[in-house]
């Protein structure tokens, strides 16, 4: 399947959703390097591939959520100029109004 059948929302998705299980590794791995509070110590001690997999999936989720938000907020909306139609002027209408005491 080409990459350009693919609608371009889906496209968008799924790249900013790649992004952020890029950005989870590289949290993963930094958590395991830091080893804060000794739990990258427990992790490859008692846990070992299946619970960084775990891990790294779960943040992944989140960091991709996150991701795609952020790049749905940050868009300009430079595409969503009007096309056509036609302007029909709009005039004020002054209406008095009695003010009661």
């Amino acid at each position: 399947m080409s990459l350009r059948r693919v609608p371009i929302a889906v496209r968008f998705m799924v790249l900013n959703g790649l992004v952020g299980f890029g950005l989870a590794a590289i949290f993963v791995g930094a958590v395991l390097w830091a080893d804060p509070g000794g739990v990258g110590r427990l992790i490859l001690r008692e846990g070992g591939l299946p619970v960084i997999g775990l891990l790294w999936f779960f943040t992944g989720l989140t960091f991709g959520s996150v991701q795609i938000g952020a790049a749905v907020m940050l868009q300009d909306g430079r595409d969503d100029a009007p096309r056509g139609g036609r302007r029909q002027g709009v005039t004020p209408v002054l209406v008095p109004v009695r003010a009661r005491r």
